[in-house]
C-alpha cells in the first residue's frame, strides 16, 4: 500500500507539471510575433520618457517605429498586427505620444531654421529636416492626384492644421511657382494660406517663412478653428486636411462637414489619412459614410508604398441640393 501511495503521488505530481507542447509557429507568425514586440517595446520605452522633444533616444524610437509603419506585408499578417489584443489596448496611446512628438519635431526645427543668418543658410537648413524628402515626395504625389483629376493648376490653395513648420505649404508653393506659365506670371499669383488653431505654431512658422525670403513670399497665415473658416475656403481651389486635424472618424467628419458647407462648389478638398501599419501612426479615414457621400464627390484615393507615410484622398466639392451639407 506504501509502494501504491508513493506511486500514486508521484503520478500526480507528474501529471500536473506536464508541458502541453504548441505546434511550431510558421515563419509569418514569428514574424508577426516579431514585429508585435517591437511596436509594444517602443511604445514602452516611449512612454516612459517625459519629454518628447528631439534627442538621440526619442529620434532612435520614432525612426525606427516609422521604419516598421512603411514596411509593405502581406494582408494577412498586417491584419493580425493591428487586431492583436495588445496593439489594440496601446494604439491610442501611441498615436497620442507619435502627435506629441510630431510637435516638438516640426518646432524644434522651425526654431533651428529661423535662426540662421541669412536667407540662404535658411534654405539649405530647410533641406536637413529629417523627413524632408518625404514631404517633396508626398507633394508630387498630390498634385499629381490633383491633376489628374482637374488639369487646371490650383493657384489659392488652403492647409488647415499647417503647425510650426509648414513643409507641404512649402514644397506646394514651391512646385506651384516651378510650373508657372511665363504668360501668367504679371497676372496669376499663387497663395497658399496656412491655418492653424495654435497661435503659437503660426508664430514660428510666419517667422520661418520670413527667414526663407523669396522661398515663401506666396505664404499667408491665419489663426483660427477650421469650424469657423469662411471666405477663405471660398476663394481657394483645392484645400488640404491634416493627418493630425480630428483624432476619431466623428471627429474629422465634423470638421470636414463644416469646411466642405463653405467651399466652393467644384472644389477639391484633400484629406490626409493612413493605411496598413501606417495607421499606428495615424487613424484611418472612412470615405463611405453618409456624411462624407452627401457633400464630397470622391474622386481619388492613392496608397503609398514607400518611405512617404500619409494616403491621400481627395474629394469634389458637390452642389447643395436638399438634405445635403450646407443646404
Amino acid at each position: 500500500m506504501e509502494w501504491w501511495l508513493n506511486s500514486e503521488m508521484l503520478k500526480r505530481f507528474f501529471d500536473r507539471r506536464k508541458v502541453v507542447l504548441k505546434p511550431p509557429q510558421s515563419e509569418e507568425e514569428e514574424q508577426t510575433e516579431s514585429i508585435i514586440q517591437n511596436i509594444t517595446r517602443i511604445h514602452s520605452l516611449l512612454s516612459k520618457i517625459s519629454d518628447l522633444r528631439p534627442s538621440p533616444s526619442v529620434n532612435s524610437l520614432f525612426g525606427e517605429l516609422v521604419g516598421i509603419c512603411t514596411q509593405t506585408f502581406n494582408d494577412s499578417k498586417t491584419r493580425r498586427i493591428l487586431e492583436d489584443q495588445r496593439i489594440v489596448d496601446i494604439l491610442p496611446s501611441l498615436r497620442d505620444l507619435s502627435a506629441k512628438a510630431e510637435c516638438h519635431l516640426e518646432s524644434h526645427w522651425a526654431e533651428f531654421i529661423t535662426g540662421a543668418e541669412d536667407e540662404k543658410e535658411g534654405c539649405a537648413r530647410l533641406t536637413e529636416f529629417p523627413y524632408y524628402e518625404n514631404y517633396v515626395d508626398l507633394t508630387r504625389m498630390e498634385l499629381s492626384a490633383i491633376h489628374a483629376i482637374n488639369p487646371s493648376t490650383p493657384r489659392s490653395v488652403v492647409f488647415i492644421g499647417s503647425g510650426p513648420l509648414p513643409m507641404t505649404s512649402l514644397c506646394m508653393y514651391q512646385t506651384l511657382e516651378s510650373n508657372k506659365s511665363p504668360e501668367l506670371e504679371d497676372h496669376s499669383e499663387n497663395v497658399v494660406i496656412n491655418i492653424d488653431h495654435d497661435s503659437k505654431a503660426l508664430s514660428q512658422s510666419s517667422a520661418l517663412c520670413k527667414k526663407l525670403g523669396q522661398r515663401a513670399k506666396g505664404m499667408q497665415f491665419i489663426c483660427q478653428e477650421a469650424e469657423s473658416l469662411g471666405p477663405e475656403l471660398q476663394a481657394c481651389d483645392v484645400v488640404f486636411l491634416a493627418a493630425l486635424v480630428g483624432t476619431t472618424q466623428e471627429e474629422k467628419e465634423a470638421v470636414l462637414t463644416s469646411i466642405v458647407a463653405k467651399m466652393r462648389v467644384g472644389s477639391l478638398l484633400v484629406v490626409r489619412t493612413a493605411h496598413s501599419l501606417r495607421t499606428l501612426l495615424y487613424p484611418a479615414f472612412d470615405t463611405t459614410t453618409d456624411k462624407v457621400l452627401s457633400c464630397l464627390e470622391i474622386c481619388m484615393v492613392v496608397h503609398p508604398y514607400n518611405h512617404v507615410v500619409n494616403s491621400v484622398i481627395i474629394g469634389r466639392v458637390k452642389p447643395r441640393g436638399e438634405g445635403s451639407v450646407g443646404s
